[in-house]
């Protein structure tokens, strides 16, 4: 444990003057396709091990033959964890083709459809749990995706977003960076939240916490001082009590 701690802090001051790359210039865009294209590292839907780490977590809150619909989806790596799991029945939702392909390859059901069009929400089949992986902050007005997807998830929805309270994000803003959460477009997250935003957030829009869950980040001190060491935050919120 002291060795991954070790590893996780030097890989994370790497990163405080760092920058991905990426060619500034008229033809930059945010294309999702070449998102995902930049993310796959093999033609196999795989997790890694934070993502499998979030999976297992979240699969608390999931019982076995339940429907999960996935908002994008990806290459539903996620759903098929959860399908092979607790033998859950998965519908994906992505706007990128090739990934609503993947997904159908793995036996599971694919909506192709743009979320960002808050109107189509409408458009999606009533199922038990909504999940939303690392998507809320991606989204102008995620206020209303939240309020309108209530309706359609019978039991409750999961979402995850990053910590950007996290130690490595303070520390680039103490040396005139922001925080570095984009792949490949810098323009991939519109919107942020820290432990505290987020507890404030969910009240504010109506909702009630069902569970608060910090994970990833430094481990050990992520457990004594989450809302500083861990990178990620899962949100829990039950349709009905």
């Amino acid at each position: 444990m002291l060795k991954q701690l070790v590893w996780k802090i030097k890989e994370d001051f790497k990163k405080i003057t760092f920058y991905p790359e990426c060619k500034f210039g008229p033809n930059l865009s945010q294309d999702h396709g070449a998102y995902w294209e930049k993310r796959r590292q093999t033609d196999e839907p795989v997790l890694s091990n934070w993502q499998k780490q979030r999976a297992d977590l979240v699969l608390g809150f999931l019982e076995k033959g339940s429907t999960v619909l996935d908002i994008g989806c990806g290459d539903g790596a996620i759903l098929k964890y959860f399908k092979d799991k607790a033998d859950i029945r998965g519908i994906g939702v992505d706007i990128d083709e090739k990934s609503i392909e993947r997904v159908r390859s793995l036996g599971l059901e694919a909506i192709k459809m743009d979320i960002n069009d808050l109107e189509n929400i409408k458009n999606l089949p009533e199922v038990d749990y909504i999940t939303g992986f690392e998507i809320i902050e991606h989204m102008p007005n995620p206020e209303q995706f939240v309020y309108r997807l209530k309706d359609k998830a019978k039991k409750g929805f999961i979402f995850s977003t990053p910590n950007t309270g996290y130690y490595a994000h303070r520390l680039r803003l103490l040396f005139g960076r922001f925080p570095l959460q984009w792949i490949a477009h810098p323009g991939e997250h519109v919107r942020f939240w820290t432990v505290k935003d987020m507890k404030f957030w969910v009240r504010a829009i109506g909702f009630r916490l069902s569970k608060f869950i910090l994970y990833e980040g430094l481990p050990i001190l992520n457990k004594i001082w989450p809302s500083m060491y861990a990178q990620g935050m899962i949100i829990y919120i039950k349709n009905k009590d």
